[in-house]
Formats: C-alpha cells, structure tokens, sequence
C-alpha cells in the first residue's frame, strides 16, 4: 500500500506525464513523504503536531481549484480529518458536505453499475454452461441412438454367405 500511495521505492523508473491538475508525480510523492517523515504535518494552536501514521493523503497547500500545483514546495501529507478539515475552513462546511454527498452518490451509482455487470455476465456464464451441457446431452442421445458400425464387406467378406470372395 506504501509503495503505492506514496511511490516507496528504491529504485525509480522514468519519470510519466500525468493527466489531470490533481495529479501527484512520483518524485513529489516520494520527496514530500520523506520531508514529512510519513506523519500529518497539522499542527494545533496550542503547537501539537497530529500524530497520525495513517490514513495519509497528500495536500496542496494552495487548493487545485485555485490553481495550486503539485510540486515538492507545495504539497503536504495531511491525515484525511485534517484534510478535511482544512477544505472546510477554506471552502466552506456546506460547500463540502455537497461535494461528500456528490461522491457518495456517484460512489453508489459505480458500485451498482459493476454489480449490474458482475450479474450480466454471471448470467451469461449460466447460459453457455446450460447450452453447453443441452449440447452434450443433445450428442449423447444422438450417439445412442446412431446404429453400430457394420463391418467392412472388403476386409470381412470371407465370413459373409453368399459372398463371392468366401470360401
């Protein structure tokens, strides 16, 4: 999980282009876990830093909607609360709770959908088992019914009466 969030590697590959303004390089990943030491960097008015080791995500400092970038120099770990805290003081608690709502709905519909699909093809799945299995029961009433083979007359025809090639 540590080396997929926060890019945790030894050994960097290339660096890629991401798509989207909120799209955190690798090395600002990787740079801006070791600046913080993996730990939410909000500090208290009495001083205190959070303590949290978890639930981490990067901040920008200055909020994507208001063009902040993703560089060393501006993103920020922040534990989700703090994250969230933060966006309410800048964006307002109604203006949030929207957006919670907004992503819940959509975080269903996405859930549905897949379960649709996950059913869609279970049924699928059903359906070419039973015709695969009507198939094979279609062909092993088919080989029942199908008459033996006869022997050959030119390999046996010595033991056939009446042949002209029988003894």
């Amino acid at each position: 999980l540590e080396r997929d969030r926060f890019a945790a590697t030894d050994r960097p590959g290339r660096r890629r282009d991401g798509s989207g303004a909120r799209h955190v390089p690798a090395t600002v990943k990787r740079a801006v876990w070791q600046r913080d030491g993996g730990q939410c960097t909000f500090v208290s008015e009495q001083g205190k830093r959070c303590p949290a080791l978890k639930c981490l995500e990067f901040d920008h400092m200055d909020p994507v909607a208001r063009g902040g970038q993703a560089t060393t120099e501006r993103m920020r770990l922040r534990c989700r609360a703090h994250n969230q805290y933060t966006a309410e003081r800048v964006y307002g608690a109604g203006f949030m709770e929207r957006k919670r709502e907004e992503a819940r709905r959509r975080a269903v519909a996405k859930r549905a959908t897949r379960e649709a699909e996950q059913a869609r093809k279970a049924r699928e799945a059903e359906q070419a088992r039973k015709a695969r299995e009507a198939a094979e029961a279609r062909e092993a009433r088919r080989r029942a019914r199908a008459p033996r083979s006869r022997p050959s007359r030119t390999r046996n025809a010595a033991w056939c009466p009446g042949s002209a090639h029988s003894g």
